[in-house]
């Protein structure tokens, strides 16, 4: 494995589950402890990890990550025409947003604007998760073509909590209701204490390229249940791959 892979490598790995030291680092890359070394230290030559304050012995990322972050979907200019729809949901339900995308099997965020509630999830840009389990997630999968759902799923649908679907038919199944409504919902499923609403957003030929979501604490899920939401949701979207038509026309 070439230095420059192994540094790669472990950029991820640390980004995946910091604070990461280097007997782990060693442990998830397979790799020698003198290698995990020299790819931890080439990374905070440049800049892209740093100690933990909290505990000097692991690494952390630097904001460095969050410039590179920035350009994610800049060549469909998908940031910048989603920030007034973002805004305007946050404006009508006073809970967060986020813009999310594909990236194998998780989904990561990539853009959000906060909830103006004072009970609020911290959920930073760059974060990841397993797409068959987050509403963003969810919402892209049920709008990918058959051939190319199975790229986007792991070999096991690992529980994260008692509300996580593990089964492929049942998540097959839940797919094709999110198709029918236009609109996906996670409520406990990640994690026991967030729910999210969402729907994707297309550039062309219906192609979903990103997700958008209504983000909140599981107990302001609405008690009526998630139309109203998913109603907004579904049309902010709307109006963002409609944006994104033009752009690209």
């Amino acid at each position: 494995m070439g230095s420059a892979v192994t540094a790669l490598r472990a950029l991820e790995a640390v980004a995946a589950r910091q604070p990461m030291g280097v007997s782990e680092l060693a442990r998830r890359l397979d790799i020698s402890k003198p290698a995990a070394q020299r790819a931890l230290r080439t990374l905070a030559d440049e800049q892209w990890i740093q100690r933990s304050e909290q505990q000097p012995g692991r690494w952390v990322l630097t904001v460095k990550v969050l410039g590179v972050s920035d350009r994610i979907g800049q060549e469909l200019g998908l940031r910048e025409a989603a920030r007034p729809a973002m805004a305007e949901l946050v404006r009508i339900t006073g809970e967060a947003t986020h813009l999310s995308v594909l990236d194998g099997v998780d989904v990561v965020t990539i853009d959000e604007i906060e909830s103006t509630e004072v009970l609020r999830i911290h959920w930073p840009i760059g974060t990841r998760a397993r797409a068959y389990a987050a509403a963003n997630g969810k919402a892209m999968l049920a709008a990918l073509p058959e051939d190319q759902l199975a790229n986007h799923l792991p070999d096991e649908l690992d529980a994260f909590t008692e509300n996580t679907i593990t089964n492929v038919g049942e998540l097959r199944r839940e797919l094709a209701e999110i198709r029918r409504r236009g609109y996906a919902v996670q409520r406990g499923e990640l994690r026991t204490d967030v729910a999210s609403i969402a729907a994707y957003i297309c550039a062309q030929a219906g192609q979903p390229v990103a997700s958008l979501s209504i983000f909140m604490p599981i107990q302001r899920f609405p008690a009526d249940g998630p139309t109203a939401l998913g109603r907004l949701v579904t049309e902010a979207a709307a109006k963002i791959s409609a944006g994104l038509e033009l752009r690209s026309t």
